[in-house]
């Protein structure tokens, strides 16, 4: 009888284990441009796009795009956290976790317009010590960059403010959605 119940739970519960979604972390290197995506929306509806001309490498004054690098962490958790490390003007260089969507969608946490302090999960990196900036920059993170056009077309804004819209439920830009607040 013993047997039985064994082979019986075996039976109902190997296609249970087969059926369950897998726990381990993925590699981030395929979010990349989806990150890239989701920071340049984020800086073109906040109109902080022409905040970008003095810090790219190619030592700005000028109104041509802006090449910004971003670290992003190279694990996903297995909830769909990663973390990316980049200049985000005019706040400063900030540490900031993003969540993936199921259908690749990546959302920023933290609402730049509190200024990244430090509570709260995504901060500046000016409260990290040196020691952890550098760890992450240099042994856990993917190095990519970002593009912001000072002088972006309509059609580039449209389609940031649009995603962003969608992406987190307001526009800062286009002054709506359920989430939508006036910058304090």
């Amino acid at each position: 009888m013993k047997m039985l119940s064994v082979l019986i739970l075996a039976v109902v519960v190997s296609p249970l284990k087969a059926q369950a979604p897998s726990q381990a972390s993925r590699d981030s290197k395929e979010l990349l441009p989806a990150v890239a995506q989701a920071i340049e929306g984020e800086i073109y509806d906040l109109q902080h796009e022409k905040l970008y001309f003095q810090i790219d490498e190619n030592s700005g004054g000028d109104s041509s795009p802006a090449e910004i690098s971003m670290y992003v962490s190279k694990q996903i958790t297995p909830n769909g956290t990663g973390v990316v490390v980049y200049k985000d003007m005019p706040y400063g260089e900030v540490y900031r976790y993003f969540d993936v969507e199921p259908d690749g969608t990546v959302r920023l946490s933290g609402n730049p317009t509190s200024k990244f302090p430090p509570t709260g999960g995504s901060m500046l990196t000016v409260y990290m010590t040196d020691e952890e900036v550098c760890d992450f920059i240099g042994h856990k993170a993917y190095k990519s960059k970002f593009t912001v056009n000072p002088l972006a077309s309509a059609k580039r804004i449209h389609d940031a403010e649009e995603r962003q819209l969608r992406r987190t439920g307001y526009s800062f830009r286009l002054h709506k959605g359920p989430g939508y607040k006036v910058n304090p």
